[in-house]
C-alpha cells in the first residue's frame, strides 16, 4: 500500500480547486506525435469509478471520471502483456490509501489521495521554487498507480523480490516513471518526494519503536530512496535536488549503482512481458499539459 493516513474531509473550495487542476492533467497537448487517446487501451484492463457517499469527495469523483483518468491509465499500461484480467478502481475508502488486491486482481486508488494532496500541496509553488501545486497533485496520483502496479507485476509475473516488497514497489514506481518520458519522470518524482516530505510515518500512531515494525519504510526513508533512484537514473535532470539540499551529496555518490542494480533486475524479470513497440509509443506520448510541466 502506498499511502496510509487518515484525513479530515476537504473543503468545498479545495475540491473545486482540484477539479480545475485535474481538468488540465489528463488532456493531451499537440506537442508530441500522439495524444494518449491514440494509444490503444490494454485489452486486459477494466475500469470502475464508484461514486462516493461523502459530499466532500463528490467533485473529486466527478473530476476524475470526466477527465477519464482510469481510461488514460489503461493506455499508459498498454505495453504490458498481462496473464490475467486486471481492474482499475477509483473509490472512497475512508483513508488516504491505494492497494493491489491479488485475489480480485485489482488496483484501487482512493479519492482521499487527491483530497489529501490538495491539502498538503503548496498554494502555488514550494519555497525553493522546484515543485508546483499541480505537480504535487498530478505527480503523486500517477506515482501511486505506478507503486501499486509494482505489487501487481510482482504477483502476476511471479517475480522474485528480495527485501521488503513495499520498498521494491517504491523502486518500481520511480523506474517506470523514468521509462516513460522526461515529463512523466519529472512530475512523478516531484509529486512522490513532496508527499513523503510532508507525510507521516506509516505507523505514526505509536509513540515508541513499534512504529518501525510496519512493512513500509518511514516517510523520510521513502523520500530519500525515491530521489536517489531518480538521480541515479537521470543525474542531469535531478542534479537540482542535490544543489537545493533535498538529497545529501553523500547518498548521491551511490545512486548510480543503486539504479543500475534495479535496471538489471527489471530487465530480467519484467522486461520480457513488455511490448517494445508500444513502449516506444508510450514514451513519445504527450501525457501532461503545460501546467504540470512548470
Amino acid at each position: 500500500m502506498s499511502h496510509v493516513l487518515r484525513i479530515a474531509r476537504a473543503s468545498r473550495f479545495g475540491i473545486l480547486s482540484a477539479f480545475a487542476l485535474l481538468a488540465l492533467v489528463f488532456v493531451g497537448s499537440p506537442a508530441l506525435a500522439e495524444s494518449w487517446e491514440q494509444i490503444p487501451p490494454n485489452p486486459r484492463i477494466g475500469i470502475e469509478y464508484i461514486e462516493p457517499t461523502s459530499p466532500g469527495l463528490i467533485n473529486v469523483y466527478k473530476a476524475l471520471k470526466a477527465r477519464k483518468v482510469l481510461e488514460e491509465m489503461q493506455r499508459f499500461y498498454s505495453p504490458l502483456d498481462l496473464p490475467h484480467h486486471l481492474t482499475f478502481v477509483a473509490r472512497e475508502c475512508g483513508v488516504v490509501n491505494a492497494w493491489y488486491d491479488p485475489v480480485a486482481r485489482s488496483i484501487t486508488i482512493c479519492y482521499e489521495i487527491t483530497a489529501y494532496d490538495m491539502k498538503i500541496a503548496p498554494e502555488t509553488v514550494s519555497d525553493d521554487g522546484l515543485i508546483t501545486r499541480e505537480g504535487v497533485i498530478v505527480g503523486d496520483f500517477i506515482g501511486t498507480f505506478l507503486h501499486e502496479s509494482g505489487h501487481m507485476m510482482f504477483h502476476m509475473y511471479n517475480a522474485p523480490v528480495y527485501g521488503r516488497e513495499e520498498d521494491a514497489a517504491d523502486e518500481m514506481a520511480i523506474f517506470l516513471a523514468l521509462r516513460a518520458n522526461k515529463e512523466i519522470e519529472r512530475t512523478v518524482v516531484k509529486g512522490i518526494i513532496y508527499f513523503w516530505s510532508k507525510g507521516k510515518d506509516p505507523a505514526g500512531e505509536f509513540s515508541d519503536q513499534k512504529q518501525y515494525s510496519d512493512e513500509h519504510g518511514t516517510a523520510s526513508q521513502r523520500m530519500y530512496n525515491s530521489l536517489c533512484l531518480a538521480y541515479g537514473g537521470d543525474p542531469k535532470e535531478f542534479q537540482v535536488f542535490i544543489d537545493k539540499g533535498w538529497l545529501p551529496k553523500k547518498r548521491a555518490e551511490h545512486c548510480a549503482a543503486e539504479y543500475a542494480r534495479l535496471k538489471v533486475a527489471f530487465e530480467k524479470t519484467i522486461e520480457p512481458f513488455l511490448d517494445q513497440d508500444l513502449l516506444a509509443r508510450v514514451a513519445k506520448t504527450d501525457w501532461l499539459t503545460p501546467e504540470e510541466l512548470k
